[in-house]
């Protein structure tokens, strides 16, 4: 192990007050330290698993670690090859809400079926380059506080604009800033050294900056994006979904986990991160039953989208209003069924057949489903005609 007497990433690391996140950034960076993270009583157990796993010459640290309960903290990304970063520190809802397991469309001798293909929904600490005003220069714990409170009502502002926007939640991810500030107060309530709170205050003002930063990004990025550039009907209803904040790509048949039935194709899934809100369908070269399909394909994983607005939006302990349908025996208890009924019902169809090809997921919903539904869409703020 490493370090001066004045490494303030020592001084972090050994810290009980440094917050859960900040000792995850430290260990992300300072393998030399991990001795000292892992007995922090701080430190989450994920972190000290992912340490035990990434640096095995600290395991016999953490034998007495009773292990994590509940979903760990990548469970809804089935695709990771290892522990290549820190796990995120315990948050509001772990990663297994978001449709863990088959999550596809199948489509069996025509039956086409869309998977759902989850970006790694993950770091609190923003992704995608830092703050474009680069490292807060301020010195003094109230000098980093009062960057936060400029950046806080910055980000506050840029967030306002999506205000009725079906994936606001999903883009301005205000579960990640209202633990920026709980740190904030933490902080203020601190009695560690002064040199250790100037140190997690300075953290925090960047953590403040970077997310302001990557919300202005994301906002600029969603503008560039209102055009219809392709004039397809199924960019017009991925538009009138997200205003921007949701792209569209046709490269299913690369972008998306191959049927496990060999009768089968996937025609559709979705990356869902905040960074990358996309639909994924076949190229028009590669589609099945034309332009109606490829309305239903895309409907069906803008539904996935809302469902994950749905769970983002509810708090702990509560079950939220799709849950609520699917747990009173509607749409077969499945959330592909629902996101079934959800196309059916947006484009007033009573079949899954279109043309040779048959979509979805074998259950065409009843006129009671359909009208959950568009009471489900009104609630969430998602499209639906009439």
């Amino acid at each position: 192990m490493t370090g001066a007497p004045d490494d303030l990433d020592l001084l972090a690391a050994a810290d009980p007050a440094t917050p859960p996140q900040r000792l995850a950034d430290i260990a992300a960076r300072r393998h030399d330290l991990h001795a000292v993270i892992v007995t922090n009583p701080s430190t989450y157990p994920e972190l000290r698993q992912w340490i035990a796993d990434v640096n095995p010459g600290h395991a016999q640290v953490q034998i007495a670690v009773p292990p994590a309960s509940g979903v760990p903290p990548y469970a809804g990304a089935p695709y990771g090859s290892g522990p290549v970063a820190p796990p995120v520190a315990p948050r509001r809802k772990g990663l297994g809400w978001i449709f863990a397991g088959c999550g596809c469309v199948t489509l069996v001798a025509g039956v086409v079926i869309a998977a759902v293909v989850i970006g790694g929904l993950g770091a609190s600490t923003a992704g995608g380059g830092g703050s474009d005003r680069g490292p807060p220069t301020a010195s003094t714990v109230e000098e980093q506080l009062a960057v936060i409170r400029t950046e806080s009502a910055e980000y506050e502002k840029l967030a306002a604009q999506l205000d009725g926007n079906p994936v606001a939640p999903l883009v301005t991810q205000p579960a990640r800033f209202q633990r920026l500030q709980a740190d904030v107060e933490a902080l203020k309530a601190s009695t560690a050294l002064e040199k250790v709170r100037q140190a997690q205050a300075r953290t925090l003002a960047e953590r403040a900056g970077q997310y302001r930063s990557d919300l202005q990004r994301l906002i600029t990025a969603a503008e560039g994006r209102r055009a219809n550039a392709s004039g397809t009907g199924e960019e017009q209803l991925v538009d009138s979904a997200g205003n921007g904040f949701i792209d569209i790509q046709w490269n299913a048949d690369s972008a998306c986990r191959t049927s496990d039935d060999p009768e089968s194709t996937t025609v559709g899934c979705t990356t869902s991160n905040p960074d990358q809100l996309i639909v994924h369908i076949l190229p028009r070269e590669k589609r099945l039953g034309g332009d109606q399909a490829a309305r239903l394909t895309t409907l069906h994983e803008l539904a996935h989208l809302h469902q994950n607005v749905d769970v983002e939006t509810t708090s702990d302990g509560e079950v939220g209003p799709a849950m609520k349908l699917k747990n009173a025996g509607l749409f077969q208890g499945s959330g592909e069924v629902m996101s079934d009924c959800y196309a059916l019902t947006y484009l007033g169809l009573y079949s899954l057949s279109v043309g040779d090809a048959t979509l979805g997921y074998g259950y065409v919903c009843n006129d009671s489903e359909r009208q959950a539904i568009r009471e489900w869409a009104k609630t969430i703020h998602a499209p639906m005609p009439g």
